[in-house]
């Protein structure tokens, strides 16, 4: 079943997550808000049930906290979200983040932190808009199964219908007959670029990792990264 839920967009300690579009239950949600050694840091958890967390150190610097974060994280049924990871890091110094499962993009240069964090090979999920997933289960640990582990896309106007990913490659359909999707590869470079409601990639074997991009107008959805595993020889792209 189809569940979707936009935390992103979400003020309060509660996160509805929709069933068929109709709330079915939510998820329990805060934001740390911290001024890290004089940088901002925003951090968001997603839990079945509320959680102890450590409290801010004003001296310490962004890294170290994202890492307290995480630590007091494990083990237990929950997921950071690390929004502005542009305003905090840079591609740059983006591997600093690692411990924060998800980045909130905003734009492109928290894109680009991205696309730097996946090209270290690093599996870190996008989220812009809503989170869509599809799950055998209507219930909170299997929606925090789906953010946990990048079993999901994001939609912020656009509606991808079908995502279908193989071994070999991806194909998709979405909403809108003008839509521009683009294939991302490592280093975040587009490796194509296709027009229409629909479309299809063949692993080449060389890209590192394939995301899917797609536009119409000011409407964007994205699937999450697959990590493609190197062939000895690389197949042709078939469009």
């Amino acid at each position: 079943m189809r569940l979707e839920l936009d935390p992103l967009g979400c003020d309060g300690n509660r996160v509805p997550v929709n069933v068929d579009g109709v709330a079915a239950f939510s998820l329990w949600s805060t934001r740390l808000d911290w001024i890290c050694a004089g940088e901002p840091l925003r951090v968001q958890i997603l839990a079945a049930e509320a959680l102890p967390l450590p409290e801010s150190e004003p001296s310490e610097p962004a890294p170290g906290a994202i890492a307290r974060i995480a630590a007091s994280l494990a083990g237990t049924r929950a997921v950071a979200i690390l929004h502005h990871p542009g305003r905090t890091f840079s591609p740059e110094r983006i591997a600093f983040a690692e411990g924060a499962r998800i980045f909130a993009l905003g734009d492109e240069a928290d894109e680009r932190c991205w696309d730097a964090m996946l090209t270290r090979g690093v599996p870190v999920w996008g989220l812009r808009g809503k989170a869509v997933c599809t799950v055998d289960r209507a219930d909170e640990r299997s929606v925090i199964g789906a953010l946990i582990y990048g079993n999901f896309h994001a939609e912020d106007g656009l509606s991808l219908d079908r995502i279908e990913e193989t071994r070999t490659g991806v194909s998709w359909t979405c909403a809108r007959d003008d839509a521009q999707a683009e294939v991302i590869a490592r280093g975040g470079f587009p490796i194509s670029r296709q027009a229409g409601a629909s479309g299809r990639w063949t692993d080449r074997g060389d890209e590192g990792y394939v995301r899917i991009s797609t536009r119409a107008g000011d409407s964007v959805a994205f699937t999450q990264p697959r990590f493609i595993a190197p062939s000895a020889r690389p197949v042709p792209h078939a469009h």
